[in-house]
């Protein structure tokens, strides 16, 4: 008899608790996410892709790829070969300068196709070239290598000094172009050319 009533205390017991457990259950199931560890959770937000517009800015606005190199303040290579002619041309213009043992040059890209480059000698160059030649360039960029060809400067005599000594057109590749900086390669793939902007 004692065993009997206390099968039947232990079953009823049982059944109370029943619903209070099914409860826990649930709410557990519902805040699983909150009791997930630091790092899950930083794992799942990084998954989220960046920039989501709302869907009603979606709806109006035309679906367009982003390259990676058009969201990158600094392109090189590969990335180089993603933009458009007109999104180099966007970066390059404006007015750079570079120091060098024999001069400092200062080049200034126009929209146009037009440049100028203004080249002050230094140390011996000096008494060859002078303290100023200003070179009159046409540009052209073709598949990431930039071309800059010698049309005309003053003094003219220095400036067909140094068509003589140098040419009058270089092509040259462009390894990197930052907001305030673009390199370029010579011929045998050194970057050889360090151009800083002064003003867009």
């Amino acid at each position: 008899m004692v065993k009997k009533t206390s099968g039947i205390l232990l079953l009823a017991l049982t059944g109370l608790s029943a619903p209070f457990w099914f409860s826990a259950t649930r709410a557990n199931q519902q805040t699983g996410e909150s009791r997930q560890p630091l790092q899950t959770r930083q794992a799942v937000l990084q998954q989220i892709p960046p920039r989501v517009k709302p869907e009603c800015e979606r709806a109006n606005s035309p679906q367009k790829p982003v390259s990676q190199a058009q969201e990158s303040d600094v392109i090189t290579g590969e990335m180089i070969s993603q933009l458009t002619p007109e999104e180099i041309l966007t970066r390059l213009v404006g007015r750079w300068e570079q120091t060098k043992s024999t001069s400092r040059q200062i080049l200034t890209i126009e929209e146009n196709g037009k440049a100028t480059m203004i080249v002050e000698p230094q140390g011996l160059w000096t008494a060859v070239l002078g303290d100023r030649v200003t070179i009159n360039i046409e540009w052209s960029l073709n598949q990431g290598k930039l071309t800059l060809r010698t049309i005309g400067g003053s003094p003219e005599s220095k400036v067909d000094y140094i068509k003589q000594l140098w040419g009058e057109e270089f092509v040259r590749e462009i390894h990197s172009i930052e907001n305030k900086m673009f390199t370029l390669r010579d011929d045998s793939g050194e970057v050889n050319q360090k151009w800083i902007r002064t003003s867009y």
